[in-house]
């Protein structure tokens, strides 16, 4: 099969991104699959299936402190530590309404089951009831003796369940106003309140580890549950949707004796699910064993009780769904609300089609996110300080079998002084290789094959490491769950390269020469594997921060913080070629277009493609705001490129170029086309047909042709057929034709042609209507 001509860039489009939309704290979820999140203060309207945010609500400078949506999803209301509480349109993104009525930020807010009404429980001990359409308050109830946390509609007696901080659950009658019945029982904050489908049942958890079932029948307590964590959510869980542990018990037909099925989330980072007739935990969901800081923050059930939604500390989003055999609850998706400062990424999967990208970020989890819906499929745990580099490589026939489907294997450098490698599929690390004495800051795979890893760091030391143990690692655990012993990493050859911090390294493409870039404001050229110098680039005024070999010709790229790259020939060391035009510190530079051309990111935040003939920047990308960290490209032609940076922003970039140039021959032709059909309407004195025609095509001097063959028509032939032209004209095109007339006015050959033209515009269109 011919190999296809490589065809030069001159665009890419933004496709996909991860960006921030969760902070912590509050969250709410629709029954149409949207969700709302706190981000600062602003919030953040998130499409679950796709992951992508969909609409941004301003907010008003203070942190946003409660959200509910209303039972159709179409509105959602918020609360700010400002005091304001807000009624928003969600599909306008416009504030419906804006008010303060209490004297403390909310906490909490919910939405009875109509739709007409809004609970807000406050920190100023109290709640309060509003009517949505009127904008008035309905209820006001003080009794709590501090801070009240939850507010809950009992749509069976027209009452409000309030719980807070000073331990107590409090049910208020709508239609008296008053406190019916206080219930007691918890020794601490009560976090969480659920009803049971029936409608009487209600459970309360809190922080002093147990959970309490009330009949608000008689408003007496049923049971009381030790779940032996704090709890921070608690949702009740129907018995007949096939939630694991919810089928091995047969329940009471006896009124009242029902067991109630809920699932908590706390202290522990695991959702458990708990029955009261035992007042036994069923069922326990162990969590991400991969995850990093993970105590839940809330649980909610999702639309149609189709499995639960957990949030955690670390602002992430966990959707968990039960199997088909109800046997367990999978972990279906995972949405990370704030990535933090991007360090580096490498795609993973086939190298002409790649299906995920590995992120590392300010942590000391790597998260593997899927291209598809930009979800995170997997977080790969085993450093005990912030990742710093990341490499991929693709592996070789006989090792695809043990890799998880992604046929990828990826390096891993960090703070922890220790070089990992990981097989992203499953998740489990594969090696450690341990002798740096400080930072790793970068990695990087022999290109040929994944026999040798590179590694440098702040210690200013060049390691070379033999892959063959992680390798036979690989190849001995290739089922899913089994525990294989990490390997050790073996040096091979080792050297100070440096006198300062190593920041990059790049491998040549037939694996003979590795480039090493540091802060001493050099780059050097290294033989593999033993490590024997070969030349050393000068030039630089700055730091060097990322190097790469051409894949090409014999020349070597770099980066540096004096906001230049430079092209260097590798048979004597010296400077063929200088790229100019970022305005801060370039920190990452790639090859693409076999050679041809350059991608660079800075940090000033912009991507520059650059041709390497004649050192022109053809195009600049602005995705970021703020320094771009990481950089990497793939697919097919490099049709893939990912940027991420300070913004805690991940954007997938693909070529347009062609694209573009379909679409510019289509607007030629199109193009071409109208300029024949002016040509004809103006030899068939159509001068409607032809000034549309011009305004279309953006003619002025056409248009002052129609115009002029016009008014030689004589004044009154002349003024009727203007005012017929001017009558067809569009909003826009009469806001056009006003332009090009001040224009004509001030040439004296054309005034009066102007003059006849603004006459008729007059007759036909009255000032004060255009002026609305």
């Amino acid at each position: 099969m011919a190999q296809q001509p490589i065809k030069a860039k001159l665009n890419y489009k933004p496709k996909s991104s991860i960006e921030v939309f969760y902070s912590g704290g509050a969250v709410s979820l629709s029954k149409n699959g949207l969700l709302a999140c706190a981000c600062q203060d602003d919030i953040k309207i998130v499409d679950t299936l796709s992951g992508a945010v969909v609409n941004t609500l301003s907010g008003d400078s203070e942190g946003v402190s409660a959200l509910a949506f209303s039972p159709s999803g179409k509105h959602l209301f918020s609360g700010s530590r400002s005091l304001q509480q807000k009624w928003w349109d969600v599909e306008q993104g416009t504030c419906l309404r804006s008010w303060k009525g209490h004297r403390a930020p909310v906490l909490h807010m919910a939405v009875d089951g109509s739709g007409g009404l809004l609970a807000t429980a406050s920190a100023d001990k109290s709640a309060k009831v509003w009517d949505i359409e009127g904008g008035f308050c309905t209820h006001s109830f003080s009794g709590h003796s501090g801070v009240v946390l939850q507010v809950l509609f009992q749509a069976k007696q027209l009452t409000l369940v309030t719980s807070g901080d000073d331990a107590d659950v409090r049910v208020w009658d709508l239609v008296s106003k008053s406190c019916v019945a206080v219930l007691k029982g918890h020794y601490s904050a009560v976090t969480s309140l659920s009803l049971a489908p029936d409608g009487w049942s209600l459970i309360s958890g809190g922080r002093d580890k147990v959970v309490h079932l009330w009949d608000l029948r008689k408003n007496t307590k049923l049971v009381t549950i030790p779940v032996y964590e704090a709890v921070e959510g608690a949702v009740v869980i129907p018995s007949d949707k096939g939630f694991p542990g919810t089928a091995t018990e047969v329940p009471s037909q006896a009124p009242g004796k029902r067991p109630v099925f809920f699932a908590t989330g706390g202290e522990s980072g695991r959702v458990k699910i708990w029955s009261s007739a035992t007042a036994q935990c069923v069922y326990e969901h162990l969590g991400l064993g991969t995850t990093a800081g993970g105590n839940y923050t809330a649980v909610a059930m999702l639309p149609g009780h189709a499995g639960l939604m957990a949030a955690t500390a670390d602002c992430n989003l966990l959707f968990l769904q039960p199997k088909a055999d109800g046997s367990a609850l999978d972990l279906t998706k995972q949405l990370i609300g704030n990535n933090d400062e991007v360090t580096d990424m490498r795609f993973l999967g086939p190298p002409a089609a790649p299906t995920h990208i590995a992120v590392s970020s300010n942590s000391e989890t790597i998260r593997v996110f899927s291209l598809a819906d930009m979800s995170c499929s997997a977080s790969l745990a085993g450093h005990t300080d912030t990742v710093l580099a990341l490499d991929a490589a693709p592996l070789a026939d006989g090792a695809r079998a043990g890799a998880g489907g992604l046929q990828t294997v990826l390096a891993s450098g960090g703070k922890d002084n220790q070089v990992r490698v990981w097989e992203c599929g499953m998740g489990r690390c594969l090696g450690v290789g341990e002798g740096h004495v400080a930072a790793v800051s970068a990695v990087a795979f022999t290109r040929r094959s994944a026999k040798h890893l590179v590694s440098a760091g702040a210690d200013k030391l060049l390691k070379v490491w033999n892959m063959a143990s992680a390798l036979e690692t690989l190849a001995a655990s290739p089922i899913e769950g089994s525990e294989a012993p990490m390997a050790k990493l073996k040096a091979t050859a080792a050297t100070s390269a440096h006198d300062k911090d190593i920041n990059a390294i790049a491998v040549a493409p037939n694996d003979s020469l590795i480039c090493t870039a540091s802060q001493d404001r050099t780059a050097k050229i290294w033989r593999l594997p033993d490590l024997v110098l070969v030349n050393t680039l000068r030039g630089h005024k700055r730091g060097v921060w990322a190097a790469q070999f051409s894949p090409a010709d014999q020349a070597v790229a770099t980066a540096s913080g004096d906001k230049t790259l430079r092209l260097w020939a590798l048979a004597d060391g010296t400077c063929l070629k200088t790229f100019e035009g970022h305005t801060a510190s370039v920190l990452r530079l790639s090859f693409v277009s076999a050679g041809t051309q350059l991608l660079s990111s800075g940090a000033d935040g912009l991507v520059k493609l650059w041709n390497v003939r004649s050192t022109e920047c053809l195009n600049t990308f602005d995705g970021h705001e703020d320094k771009v960290w990481a950089m990497t490209v793939g697919g097919f032609q490099e049709g893939l490129v990912a940027t991420g940076g300070g913004d805690a922003r991940v954007q997938i970039w693909e070529d347009c170029t062609l694209q573009d140039k379909a679409e510019a021959a289509e607007e030629e032709e199109a193009t071409l086309l109208k300029q024949q059909r002016l040509s004809n309407a103006l030899q068939d004195k159509d001068f409607t047909a032809a000034a549309q025609l011009a305004f279309e095509l953006k003619q002025p001097g056409r248009l002052l042709a129609v115009v002029n063959m016009a008014c030689q028509a004589g004044p009154t032939k002349a003024h009727h057929i203007l005012t017929h032209l001017v009558g067809q004209l569009s909003e826009e095109e009469l806001k056009l034709c006003l332009e090009y007339l001040r224009d004509w006015n001030t040439n004296s050959r054309h005034c009066a042609v102007a003059q006849a033209m603004l006459q008729a515009i007059l007759v036909k269109h009255r000032p004060q209507v255009r002026g609305r």
